[in-house]
């Protein structure tokens, strides 16, 4: 009989194991925790914060970044290319238009080198069109850096205890300040007025009349090598008289035009014809020009443009006259860029200014038909992998060039193609990691090319070029 009973409640308690068993098979099992979703825009923050942190690590004591090797190449001028002015201006721009702090210590070294040192090596070197069309975006890009901190209440202390790296002007802090449309007063000190006003001086005497035009070269004496004009140089100068304008500075737009001549005339003449693409998802284009309005997500002047039937892809050269390389003269993809950036650039300088406008009109159609063209070529040869033809030569200067046309032309879809999306996914799979963060380096760049191509990737990646649409600032005695 015990036994009998033992054997029941052993069969009893399996019978409730099976039960629970079978509940529990019955009953759902919790979902998986799902992985937080990393956007593309995840991505490019951590890989600008990366950017950012390794770049300022490379600056040395004095305030100049990178380092030249022993016996630096000859540039192609004839010269190593050593400029300590653009080695400072350069990344304290792209710093700053990629969130970094203004009182970071990495930009407050930077700036006081510039600030001792500019005359003297502006003077002594002869400093070239890119140097001086750098200080002046350079200032500009500080003292936006400094108005975003005050927006924000943050400086370089308050962030740092906070674990911040950098403002960020995709992050939704910035994205807060935007919707509330607040307007931008940059409280620029007379001393560093006063060096952005020598830098606009510099580019007005470096400016050159040749070919029946006028344009730049990097050097001021005539006897340096190479073309007398070219269109890198050139367009250079047009980017420095940009931020200028932004800045109040003031400048001979007369010069505007030798410049515009130049541009039409270095253009290829004949390309491949192809239809016009307008809208991206297929609409088709009005027949009637739109007025150009105001993006706010971009804070850009947004235009529609509206085509005739066709463009011929026509681009642009190095320079095309006394070229002192082969590849001077053949087109390609940085300079065809170039090329209508600058056209962009002159038309945004010329066209509401009631002194010039008149005399832009009678050129505006042509100037309009230029840009389509360059952008046709660009259509015709799209890559964002290499610099069409010239593959890798100078890769990230290309793709920042391209940054410059989309956001300068309003430009989303070049063709079709998401020029930012997909140089943002060549550019995240270039970066490479060391120690102190992550960097750019194709080797093809002037050295120091780290140093260069990692400012082209933070300025693409942060879609950092602006109109001219910003009211002027307040210039200040204070530092």
């Amino acid at each position: 009989m015990h036994k009998l009973k033992v054997l029941c409640g052993a069969l009893a308690v399996l019978l409730l194991l099976t039960n629970a068993a079978i509940v529990a098979e019955d009953k759902p099992a919790d979902p998986p925790k799902k992985k937080p979703l990393i956007t593309l825009g995840d991505k490019v923050e951590d890989s600008v914060d990366k950017g950012c942190e390794w770049l300022k690590k490379q600056q040395n004591p004095d305030g100049i970044w990178g380092k030249l090797p022993p016996n630096p190449p000859l540039y192609s001028a004839g010269t190593p290319h050593k400029y300590e002015i653009g080695r400072t201006a350069f990344p304290i721009w792209a710093l700053c238009k990629s969130g970094v702090f203004h009182d970071d210590p990495a930009i407050t070294r930077g700036m006081n080198w510039l600030r001792k040192n500019y005359d003297k090596y502006c003077n002594d070197n002869n400093a070239v069109v890119y140097e001086n069309a750098c200080v002046v975006n350079a200032i500009e890009a500080f003292y936006i850096s400094k108005w975003e901190g005050e927006q924000r209440k943050l400086n370089y202390e308050k962030a740092k205890a906070k674990g911040i790296l950098r403002w960020g002007t995709e992050e939704a802090g910035a994205k807060k300040a935007k919707e509330k449309k607040v307007v931008k007063q940059l409280n620029v000190s007379t001393e560093d007025m006063n060096i952005a006003k020598k830098a606009v001086g510099e580019l007005n005497e470096h400016y050159r009349k040749a070919y029946g035009f006028g344009g730049w070269r990097y050097r001021k004496d005539s006897t340096d090598p190479g073309p007398t004009i070219d269109i890198s140089a050139t367009q250079y100068a047009m980017l420095g008289y940009h931020s200028a304008t932004r800045l109040g500075i003031s400048y001979d737009r007369n010069i505007l035009f030798d410049a515009l001549g130049y541009f039409l005339d270095e253009q290829d003449k004949t390309g491949p014809k192809m239809d016009r693409v307008v809208n991206p998802d297929g609409g088709k284009p009005e027949e009637k020009k739109e007025e150009p309005k105001k993006d706010d997500e971009k804070s850009t002047a947004s235009r529609k443009y509206n085509p005739r039937a066709e463009d011929q892809a026509r681009g642009w050269g190095y320079g095309r006259r006394t070229p002192h390389d082969p590849n001077d003269a053949i087109t390609y993809g940085s300079m065809t860029c170039a090329g209508i950036c600058a056209l962009i650039i002159i038309r945004d300088e010329l066209e509401d200014d009631p002194k010039y406008k008149a005399k832009y009109d009678a050129k505006a159609k042509q100037v309009e038909q230029a840009i389509y063209d360059g952008l046709a070529w660009l259509v015709t040869n799209w890559s964002v992998s290499t610099n069409p033809p010239r593959q890798l030569y100078r890769l990230y200067y290309y793709l920042y060039s391209l940054e410059r046309v989309g956001m300068l032309g309003a430009v989303d879809f070049i063709g079709g193609h998401d020029w930012y999306f997909d140089g943002a996914v060549v550019m995240l799979d270039a970066q490479k990691p060391d120690k102190n963060g992550a960097f750019w380096d194709t080797n093809t760049e002037v050295d120091p090319s780290d140093i260069y191509d990692t400012c082209y990737a933070l300025l693409f990646l942060k879609r950092a070029t602006d109109t001219i649409d910003r009211p002027k600032p307040v210039i200040t005695g204070r530092d």
